[in-house]
């Protein structure tokens, strides 16, 4: 049976190109389009291990140079790469997001004002195109809130204000830069407040996980997350979500009419919820696949997402699993700290492998990675294994927590830091008298890496 021709048009935040060959390769052709930067050009060897790669500067050029390859599909794991698609699928006449729709997935105020026109979830939201709108979003959400781009990702200046003052100095170093989002420009949004109830030992927000195929909805999954650290930085997720049944289905249901809302006729969604004591409300609705999901879904029941959303963008419909509800499978993942400053080491990895439940500990950073600072989440690590239920997985996660020790020499404290060396507090003088200036190490578990 002749393969059908798939064009993947692959960016930095994508799937990794390994996991697209697993999920792709053996049924498609694929062909890989990328623009050209620094990050595609190092994947382009891996990619060509796959399939042809084409790079292109525009999607027109694009389709120019793929048309010859005949495609019947086109689809992308990268929310850097939308709009890009988005065109390059008008051009060659193959089923994706719409300019609208891919406008109202990757600009948040575009997002949440077609939603509150259709009714679905009216959370107060104003942008911020000049430091002159600052007071007039203020009063139209109110305080706190939430400052980010309106074309962002990954939490990248993503802010929680409460002072007007501090809020409008964010917005004009915010709005100062070329690229404070994923896109040149400096728009910004400013969104009401969503306070979280009491969740326990989880996060109080899920993602709902979805495949739209010809404008229908079907559920894959509901993720439930493990805590936030200041100020929106993730920490993990599980399968299945820790909510009880209604509120799963009140979850679902926004989720569902959002999608719908936005014009989504096909591919996959990654819409996330947060639980609020006055129910669920809508965060974002993400038109692809969602980062760190694909590995839970074949974990937990053997469904590959990069083949489904292949064979989705193909016309294809493969069966698929109930509602997922089995063993609760978890990635719990270390954010670097806010503060620049060097990673020392990482201690406590060969103990925590011992922990039962645990299957896997990655390191993400060598000892002498140098991180800038920021609330970007950035990922030292992560930990991956599975419990009996949830209540099993929260008393492993506080486990994970107190085994793993991170050692870093910030900014600040010494300009030449010293893995081997970790000076008393009192910083002792030396033998000779002189004052000991070496590094001051500072050594926190998985649990307090958060607040710094």
């Amino acid at each position: 049976m002749m393969r059908k021709t798939l064009i993947v048009v692959y960016a930095d935040g994508a799937a990794h190109p390994g996991d697209i060959a697993v999920g792709l390769a053996d049924w498609a052709r694929c062909v890989f389009v990328t623009a050209p930067d620094d990050h595609t050009r190092a994947m382009e060897p891996l990619l060509a291990g796959f399939g042809p790669v084409v790079t292109a500067e525009s999607p027109a050029q694009a389709a120019a140079k793929v048309r010859t390859y005949e495609p019947e599909g086109v689809v992308t794991y990268s929310e850097r790469a939308l709009a890009y698609t988005g065109e390059l699928a008008e051009a060659l006449g193959l089923p994706f997001h719409d300019r609208r729709t891919v406008g109202l997935l990757t600009d948040k105020w575009q997002q949440r004002d077609a939603l509150r026109a259709a009714g679905v979830d009216a959370v107060r939201c104003r942008r911020i195109d000049a430091v002159e709108d600052w007071a007039d979003a203020v009063a139209e959400t109110g305080l706190p809130a939430v400052l980010k781009p309106a074309h962002g990702g990954g939490s990248r200046n993503t802010f929680f204000v409460e002072d007007a003052a501090a809020g409008l100095a964010l917005a004009r170093t915010l709005l100062a830069e070329d690229r404070p989002g994923l896109v040149a420009g400096g728009t910004l949004v400013l969104e009401e407040y969503l306070p979280g109830r009491d969740t326990g030992a989880f996060g109080d927000y899920v993602s709902v996980e979805s495949v739209v195929r010809e404008g229908t909805v079907v559920d894959i999954a509901v993720t439930g997350k493990f805590p936030m650290v200041p100020p929106f930085r993730e920490t993990g997720r599980f399968w299945p979500s820790p909510l009880e049944p209604a509120e799963e289905e009140q979850a679902r249901d926004l989720a569902r009419r959002s999608v719908e809302a936005l014009g989504i006729r096909t591919g996959l969604t990654h819409t996330e919820i947060k639980l609020t004591p006055d129910g669920p409300r809508l965060i974002e609705v993400n038109g692809r696949l969602g980062g760190g999901i694909n590995e839970l879904s074949v974990r937990s029941q053997g469904l590959d997402l990069i083949e489904l959303a292949g064979r989705t963008a193909l016309g294809e419909h493969p069966p698929l699993p109930d509602l997922y509800a089995g063993r609760a499978c978890f990635q719990l993942f270390h954010p670097a700290p806010r503060r620049p400053g060097t990673l020392l080491g990482i201690e406590g990895t060969d103990e925590v492998k011992r922990i039962p439940g645990v299957t896997l500990h990655r390191p993400y950073a060598r000892p002498g990675t140098r991180f800038p600072g920021g609330v970007q989440t950035l990922e030292l690590d992560i930990v991956m294994g599975e419990a009996r239920d949830l209540s099993e997985l929260a008393v492993l996660a506080k486990d994970i927590e107190s085994t793993l020790r991170y050692r870093f020499a910030f900014e600040g404290d010494d300009d030449t830091p010293d893995a081997d060396h970790t000076p008393d507090a009192d910083h002792t003088p030396d033998a000779d008298g002189t004052p000991d200036t070496r590094p001051t190490t500072t050594e926190v578990t998985g649990a307090e890496l958060g607040a710094l």
